[in-house]
């Protein structure tokens, strides 16, 4: 006995292999076979060499966890200091003061930046005289390469190619600003990832690492900037104009829309003290020059806040002002009735025959969609009513702006028409979309600004149509590019969601061109998305929750919640909850929507049981919102039997 067991201890040990995370990411074939994947688009390499069919790659499944993974959620160590500005301030505060505030200083330990793997280790961009370490080199070379162009949206701009390139040389606070934005792009390229990276504990390439970062350039770019109007520093309004471009679009990035509000006011304020000082639309001079393209990405900024406002109903001190506070009814400068502030809003601007370029396109509709919010609001102040609906019999004041929005519609049409020709790119083609569907959008609602029934809302179900069909045609053509870019042929794709997924990311679309999508057919490939600009998502909210027809509804939201995006403020998942929770309202009682072909779906919702959404109260970063709806025209306090009240988190 004595032997064996000793026979027993002098046998080596066997050595146990090395636990490692397993790997999720390699194609099914490699998985079924048990060995290392190189992972190579479309069809990996062990595969070809073996002369298999290489199966694909397995969907990335989305998950309520992970719909838009615009930043981590909070409940980690970044939870609570993003905010630049307090979610409880009663005032907004001063234009100098808001752009300079410091964040929270419960900021998270700094991570490790001895590894830095997202990049080459062996290439470090280090534009000439920019102080920039290893690490803040690669952000800065990824927001060249990628984030500068996601920003634009659907459109070009030179903003972001170009004018803040420029002045990062030479301005310390807008070069970390850029930096805290490249390290956003990884953020949510990380988070999104598809299919999702394997776990490596030995590198910095992580969501969480890339958002600390951001947090960390970001509180740097504050301070710089406020150090500089400490020290008394000439600073050019140009300068600081284009870090409340930045700061609001880290704001909205990262779902801070009190603060985005905050900082958009701020610059609309700065803008309009230079035209008061000069009394013409724009100061031009020598030592400071603010160009037409600064003041345009203003007007847009104040147009996305004033229709996130008028959508969600924010109370005081979270409303955008596009006119300075009406003034003493005495004063020489104050309108003496609604009529002449009317007018004064309402000026022609001229409108071609026909539109040359999407640029101009854009930049007339810009000009329309201002003034008449601008107009709105002069009216709203001598006629206050309930969620600014404006009286019938002013209505005829506005009779200029309806005829400059068919003017521009007519001045579009060749350039719409023609979108689909092979000249045409992807982004251009995306983008004269875009400005029909928000030129479609800016039609309805301002004529229904002077309706005090949901029932006038089924007198567009075409203008409704239009815009799900334009919605449907940019969704798909940017998945066939992202399938095709990642998997080469699109019909023979492994990523479609039937076996891989509980349910098809576009059920029922249709492109209009070859190679689209067939009926009960959806690719994944769509990731999360952030632009500054507007694009999709306000038009198919206006749809979701004003629409009744209940198939075109319906497609409007799967549009919203299947491609996560978030344009500025405007978020596609919440704003697909909030159409899906009115929704179930408005259709309580109505016979179970089966599809587009049974008997449910012709039935119509009855005007007594029709709502609007009456004010939505939301904290973006802790993914929970306060919902309130009710009827029409209902004032505040007065009885109203439809009114209802849900929070969700998402």
């Amino acid at each position: 006995m004595e032997s064996a067991g000793s026979a027993a201890k002098d046998k080596p040990a066997r050595q146990r292999r090395a636990s490692r995370p397993k790997v999720k990411t390699g194609c099914n074939n490699c998985k079924n076979r048990r060995v290392k994947c190189d992972e190579t688009r479309p069809q990996c390499n062990k595969c070809v060499r073996s002369g298999r069919q290489c199966d694909g790659y397995p969907a990335y499944r989305r998950t309520v966890e992970v719909a838009i993974p615009i930043a981590p959620r909070p409940g980690t160590s970044t939870a609570s200091i993003i905010s630049t500005s307090s979610s409880s301030s009663s005032s907004p505060p001063k234009s100098t003061e808001l752009v300079t505030r410091r964040p929270p200083r419960s900021v998270p330990a700094k991570p490790r930046t001895s590894t830095v793997k997202f990049l080459s280790q062996t290439t470090t961009y280090k534009p000439s005289g920019l102080a920039f370490n290893a690490q803040e080199g690669q952000y800065f070379q990824v927001f060249q390469k990628h984030t500068a162009s996601e920003l634009s949206g659907f459109f070009d701009s030179e903003f972001w190619t170009r004018s803040v390139l420029q002045e990062s040389h030479s301005e310390a606070s807008i070069r970390h600003a850029v930096v805290a934005l490249g390290a956003l792009y990884k953020t949510l390229e990380k988070a999104s990832e598809s299919p999702p990276s394997s776990p490596d504990n030995n590198t910095f390439d992580s969501a969480t690492n890339h958002y600390n970062f951001a947090l960390q350039q970001y509180g740097k770019a504050l301070t710089r900037l406020r150090e500089s109007l400490e020290n008394q520093e000439t600073r050019s309004q140009r300068t600081i104009l284009i870090s409340i471009v930045l700061f609001t679009c880290f704001q909205s990035f990262t779902g801070d829309h009190k603060a985005a509000i905050f900082q958009i006011q701020s610059g609309l304020g700065l803008l309009e003290e230079r035209r008061q000082e000069s009394r013409q639309p724009l100061i031009r001079r020598k030592d400071d020059v603010v160009e037409d393209e600064l003041v345009q990405m203003f007007t847009r900024l104040a147009i996305q806040a004033k229709s996130y406002d008028m959508a969600f109903h924010f109370p005081h001190p979270y409303v955008i002002r596009l006119s300075p506070q009406r003034a003493d009814p005495s004063s020489p400068t104050s309108p003496s009735s609604p009529s002449e502030a009317a007018s004064s809003a309402s000026i022609d601007a001229h409108i071609p025959l026909n539109f040359a370029t999407s640029q101009e396109a854009r930049q007339a509709l810009d000009s329309l969609c201002e003034r008449i919010m601008r107009f709105n609001e002069l009216l709203s102040s001598y006629h206050p009513g309930p969620n600014n609906i404006l009286p019938k019999s002013v209505q005829s004041s506005g009779h200029g702006f309806k005829m400059q929005l068919t003017q521009w519609e007519k001045a579009f049409a060749p350039l719409l028409e023609s979108r689909r020709h092979p000249h045409i790119s992807n982004t251009e083609r995306a983008g004269r979309d875009v400005l029909r569907m928000i030129h479609l959008m800016t039609t309805i609602l301002f004529i229904m600004g002077f309706s005090k029934t949901e029932m006038d809302f089924d007198n567009f179900l075409p203008l409704f149509k239009e815009i799900v069909e334009l919605a449907k045609e940019v969704v798909v053509d940017e998945e066939l590019l992202l399938a095709q870019e990642r998997c080469g042929d699109a019909n023979t794709c492994r990523h479609k969601t039937h076996g891989a997924s509980n349910r098809p990311i576009f059920p029922g679309l249709t492109a209009h061109h070859p190679g689209s999508y067939q009926e009960e057919e959806g690719f994944m490939h769509i990731k999360a998305s952030f632009a500054l600009d507007l694009g999709i998502v306000p038009p198919l909210f206006v749809v979701a929750t004003k629409c009744r027809d209940r198939k075109l509804r319906r497609e409007a939201i799967r549009l919203l919640l299947s491609s996560p995006r978030r344009e500025g403020m405007w978020d596609s998942i919440l704003s697909g909850r909030v159409a899906q929770w009115i929704m179930e309202i408005e259709e309580e009682g109505l016979s179970h929507y089966e599809g587009p072909w049974g008997k449910a779906a012709m039935e119509t919702v009855g005007e007594d049981r029709r709502v609007m959404v009456k004010e939505i109260l939301f904290d973006m970063q802790r993914r929970e919102a306060r919902l309130r709806c009710g009827t029409r025209g209902a004032r505040e306090g007065d009885p109203d039997e439809r009114a209802r009240v849900k929070d969700i988190w998402w």
